[in-house]
Parts: C-alpha cells; sequence; structure tokens
C-alpha cells in the first residue's frame, strides 16, 4: 500500500488528529495490509502534527515564554516564602514542644514534693491521734485521700493565633533488617514496595538476560520513522 500523507495545514491538523485516533485506537496490526495502514497514519499524524505547529508556534510560544517567566518568578517568591513559614514554624513548633515538656517536668517535680510533704503530714496527724488514744480517727487519717493544693507552673507565652499539631512520619534505616522482620512475620509486608524506577533501570541494562524473583521485565518494541 503507498503512503499518502495529509498535506493540507490549518484546516486538516485538527480534525486528521482527533479523527484518527478514534480510528488508531481500534486497529490491530495482524497482517502486511493493517501494517501499512498503520503507518499511513503514522505518517499522517507527523504531518499534522508538523502542520498544527507551523501556524500555532508563533503565536504559542511568545505567550509560554511569558508564562514560564512569570511562573519562575511566582516560584521564586512563592518557594522563599514558603521556606521561611515552614523552617520559622517548625523551629518554634520544636521549642514550644520542648518548653512545654520541660513545664510538665517541673510541675510533675513540685506535685511529688508536695504530695510527700502531704503525706508525712497526714502521717504526723495519725500518729498525733494514735499517742492520744485515738485509734478509729488515726486510721480514718491514713484512710484518707492525700490532697494537694494545685500546682501552677509558668508556661511559654504563645503567639496569637499560633497552633501546634503534631504531625509523624517514618524513615527508613535498616532495610536488611526491615525484610528479614517481614520474613519472620514481625512487619507487614506494606511496609516496603516495588523501586520501579531502580527496576526499570536494571531492566534497560540487562535486557532481560537476568532474573530477580517476584519481577517480571516487559518488553515493548515501539517504531521510530526517518522523514
Amino acid at each position: 500500500m503507498d503512503i499518502e500523507v495529509v498535506k493540507d495545514k490549518r484546516e486538516t491538523s485538527e480534525t486528521t488528529a482527533l479523527t484518527l485516533r478514534d480510528t488508531v485506537a481500534s486497529l490491530s496490526v495482524i497482517d502486511q495490509a493493517s501494517y501499512d495502514l498503520a503507518n499511513v497514519y503514522n505518517a499522517n499524524a507527523r504531518a499534522a502534527s508538523k502542520a498544527f505547529h507551523d501556524f500555532d508556534d508563533p503565536v504559542h510560544d511568545p505567550i509560554t515564554e511569558a508564562w514560564k517567566k512569570s511562573c519562575a518568578r511566582r516560584k521564586k517568591i512563592d518557594d522563599a516564602c514558603e521556606w521561611i513559614i515552614k523552617d520559622t514554624g517548625r523551629k518554634c513548633g520544636s521549642w514550644i514542644r520542648a518548653e512545654q515538656e520541660k513545664v510538665a517536668a517541673e510541675k510533675r517535680r513540685i506535685e511529688a514534693i508536695a504530695r510527700k510533704e502531704a503525706e508525712d503530714a497526714q502521717l504526723r496527724a495519725a500518729e498525733a491521734l494514735q499517742a492520744e488514744g485515738l485509734t478509729e480517727a488515726a486510721d480514718a487519717a491514713m484512710e484518707a485521700p492525700v490532697v494537694i493544693p494545685r500546682i501552677v507552673v509558668a508556661e511559654p507565652v504563645k503567639t496569637t493565633g499560633a497552633s501546634y499539631t503534631d504531625r509523624y512520619s517514618a524513615e527508613g534505616v535498616d532495610l536488611m533488617a526491615l525484610v528479614k522482620a517481614i520474613a519472620d512475620g514481625k512487619a507487614p509486608l506494606q511496609a516496603v514496595c516495588f523501586d520501579t524506577k531502580w527496576l526499570g533501570t536494571w531492566a534497560r541494562l540487562t535486557k532481560g538476560t537476568e532474573v530477580i524473583v517476584g519481577v517480571k521485565v516487559l518488553e515493548e518494541t515501539t517504531q521510530g520513522m526517518r522523514i
């Protein structure tokens, strides 16, 4: 079959592209005739693409260039501001949490001292009652709940409107240990995944001559054309 390339530029490029896409979607290359027909569609698509860009690029390219410059300016400012917001937020969040832990630790320390003092006072009171022969009163004094004063420790002052959220993430530190844990049933299989980027590079380098258990090498033949 002779290849007849569509050459009418502006009028046919869009029609050709959209029409051929639907046609090619249902095309199966199963013999010489369908192979030749597929190459007719291939050539027409290339011609349609070239025709479209011939008249559209002079309009599209300056707009695209201006858009890229605008995006670059916006990205420069937005990235800087976003970094500042995240960095200061992270630093402030870390400081607040550390200070809150200090406050909590100090409160626990003071409460422990207050509780010990209250328990000692309670014991002395019970002993005094016992010394006076008031056994029942002494027993009641010892069984009464220990009351300590409310402990207030000064906390760091948060900026107005600031709120803090604890977010958790994880990172791998020992892949072999994780793999062994999965094999022993001590960690879920979902903790790891296939590194498709690495496997793709490996497949391209080995061209199917090597085998990795659990991995299937896929091969697809594509066609290039000289115009």
